[in-house]
């Protein structure tokens, strides 16, 4: 690792000797021994930029965007999941709703043959009551035709009389 540290400052040394000698040379543009020191530099450069700045971004980025598709892949998950916990309530709540339908047509179906129960059991004794009744009022034309016959003789008797002025005889 120490190495690593001590590149930067070779490399700085190496440019800063280069370009004082680059400085120093009145032709700038001609090709000597500073070529190969600056292509020297320039690929340590690259290994330092390399080791120090790129690989450290690129693993920050590839961590990211692991993080980033994780995440994205939890929260499809949890989505999937919430469908499902949904579609489970809907089902259970259709269930408890026919459920709820059948109770209700059982205690319908019970009231009815109840009341038709109760119906039939008072028009049997209604007309038991009105067998009764009519069994009375029979009786009682009978015994008041009873009475009737002999009013009737009597009254007719009368009735004759006093049409006629006199008694009638029979």
């Amino acid at each position: 690792m120490n190495h690593k540290k001590s590149i930067p400052a070779v490399s700085l040394f190496l440019f800063l000797t280069a370009a004082s000698q680059a400085f120093a040379s009145e032709d700038l543009l001609s090709v000597n021994k500073t070529v190969l020191i600056q292509i020297v530099i320039f690929i340590a450069a690259i290994y330092i930029l390399n080791s120090l700045v790129f690989k450290p971004f690129m693993e920050l980025i590839d961590r990211r965007d692991k993080l980033t598709k994780g995440a994205i892949k939890e929260a499809k998950e949890l989505e999937e999941k919430v469908k499902e916990i949904i579609l489970e309530y809907e089902a259970r709540l259709n269930e408890a709703r026919a459920q709820a339908i059948d109770e209700r047509n059982k205690i319908v179906r019970e009231g009815e043959s109840a009341a038709a129960a109760v119906v039939s059991k008072v028009r049997e004794e209604t007309s038991g009551l009105l067998d009764d009744a009519k069994k009375k009022l029979e009786a009682e034309t009978v015994v008041i035709k009873e009475k009737l016959k002999g009013d009737v003789e009597l009254l007719s008797k009368e009735i004759a009389a006093r049409v006629l002025g006199r008694e009638a005889g029979v």
